[in-house]
């Protein structure tokens, strides 16, 4: 079995507008994700502020399992990286247009980008 096989789920969300050190406060979802390794029952909470791009499209903004998907397709990243859910950190994210998208009606390439 792969040690580094994580299985993530949500378990809520919180959409608000966020404070920034720099600027206005900016939309987007705090999302509780939950993770465990898939031989472990040990269950491990990770928070990752999802916030949107100044472009982001209205439909894409209002599309909470594209949003979910993009914040635990970025915590799948870090494990593979090497981080582990025990070692807890602030995880924010800026939810962007997928590369090639002009419309949002048929998102193919998910997109995201971090900032630290």
């Amino acid at each position: 079995m792969n040690q580094n096989q994580w299985l993530m789920r949500v378990e809520k969300g919180l959409s608000a507008h966020f404070k920034q050190e720099n600027g206005p406060s900016r939309p987007g979802v705090m999302w509780a994700i939950d993770i465990k390794r898939e031989d472990s029952e040990r269950v491990y909470k990770a928070m990752v502020k999802a916030l949107f791009a100044d472009n982001l499209l209205p439909e894409l903004q209002n599309n909470q399992e594209y949003q979910a998907q993009i914040a635990m397709q970025y915590l799948n990243e870090k494990t593979q990286s090497g981080w582990h859910p025990e070692n807890e950190i602030e995880h924010t994210i800026y939810i962007s247009n997928p590369a090639q998208q002009q419309s949002a009606k048929s998102v193919e390439k998910k997109w995201w980008q971090f900032w630290r």
